[in-house]
């Protein structure tokens, strides 16, 4: 049995139930998976697989608790837990390995206190690099009211096209008139009748 288990509350991250990814996830906090996830995941933090979740990639990250089912190899700096209905098929290399009665574990396994693992995710976000991400990212409102203005603007200058266009709609709109009008006498007659 395990030692009294700390439990995290705070993830980056959170895979609901009714999702699927399909890619690869890295984050610099800690990850919850309670749906499938068909890729490779990196965390600085803590990765929880939970009993209903479905893994079928490679987990990096600091400290691993495994409910579910994981397909993969796992690499962490610390500990992997394998809990009671847990399945694990894969190579794992960890400081610490445990295992409740009930898991099962098919692959090789390299556990050493004295092995140094280092996790290394992409930062695509940084101090560095964020005025260029704020510079990419649009502002839908500024840029719908830019197209509004610049719409009115090309309405107060007549032009051919404009003339034309709204020539051709004042047009359908007396011929729907004049037929809603026909529509209507045909309908009296056939009343009367």
């Amino acid at each position: 049995m395990f030692p009294k288990k700390e439990v995290e509350f705070k993830f980056d991250i959170i895979i609901g139930p009714s999702s699927i990814i399909k890619g690869d996830i890295e984050s610099e906090g800690s990850i919850r998976i309670d749906g499938k996830v068909l890729g490779d995941v990196k965390s600085l933090g803590n990765i929880i697989v939970t009993e209903e979740a479905y893994i079928n990639g490679s987990l990096t990250c600091i400290n691993a608790d495994i409910y579910g089912i994981a397909e993969g190899n796992v690499k962490t700096k610390g500990k992997i837990n394998l809990y009671h209905k847990a399945s694990l098929k894969g190579d794992i290399i960890c400081k610490s390995f445990n295992t409740e009665e009930g898991a099962t574990f098919k692959g090789n396994c390299f556990v050493d206190p004295e092995e140094e693992i280092i996790i290394e995710v992409d930062a695509m976000i940084s101090e560095k690099n964020i005025d260029t991400i704020n510079n990419n990212l649009i502002d839908f409102k500024k840029t719908q009211a830019n197209k509004n203005r610049n719409d009115k603007s090309d309405g107060d200058k007549p032009n051919k096209e404009n003339l034309a266009s709204n020539s051709a709609n004042n047009n359908n709109n007396n011929n729907n008139h004049s037929n809603s009008n026909n529509n209507n006498n045909h309908s009296n007659q056939t009343k009367k009748a």
